[in-house]
């Protein structure tokens, strides 16, 4: 692997992680060597268990796309439960593999990449504050909200004039 996406990997938490199976899930923390570079990246699955992908195992990251692409032949191994440890200098977390090579998960189907679509967060990171939505979606919205206060209102005059004369016609 390349010392220039060594590099690239700090920062890309949030990325999607390609496989060469397809969509495998996203970065959710880069974790540092002891030289303070990054050494490997802990992954959450689509399917919600969590991995780490050392980062001679990453082919390419594209910061544009915020995609960060496997190796072939790259594995994950399992990470086992994060652990606190009180000690006299504080609280000292950790997390651990299990040692056990993670099976990648199938890749989503039709309706799972729609649930991730409607998740977006799952897959990227946050928006930034004060971000307004896709105008596309802004126009659903409206056109959503006017529908159900039209409905409100016939299914009120219909009521109205049920209870006034006995009869909705």
């Amino acid at each position: 692997m390349a010392v220039v996406v060594r590099h690239e990997l700090a920062g890309c938490e949030g990325f999607r992680v390609e496989s060469p199976q397809g969509l495998l899930g996203w970065v959710e923390e880069t974790w540092l060597g002891s030289a303070g570079e990054p050494a490997a990246l802990a992954v959450r699955t689509i399917d919600g268990r969590d991995g780490l992908l050392l980062a001679d195992e990453v082919e390419s990251v594209l910061r544009e796309s915020e995609l960060l692409v496997m190796r072939p032949e790259s594995r994950l191994l399992e990470l086992d439960l994060p652990r606190v440890e009180a000690s006299s200098n504080g609280l000292a977390a950790s997390w651990r593999t299990t040692g056990e090579l993670l099976e990648p998960p199938d890749p989503p189907g039709v309706l799972a990449r729609a649930q991730l679509a409607v998740r977006p967060w799952r897959l990227a990171p946050p928006r930034s504050p004060g971000a307004d939505p896709p105008f596309w979606q802004a126009l659903i919205g409206m056109y959503v909200a006017l529908a159900v206060i039209v409905g409100v209102m016939i299914g009120l005059c219909f009521l109205l004039a049920r209870l006034v004369s006995g009869n909705a016609v």
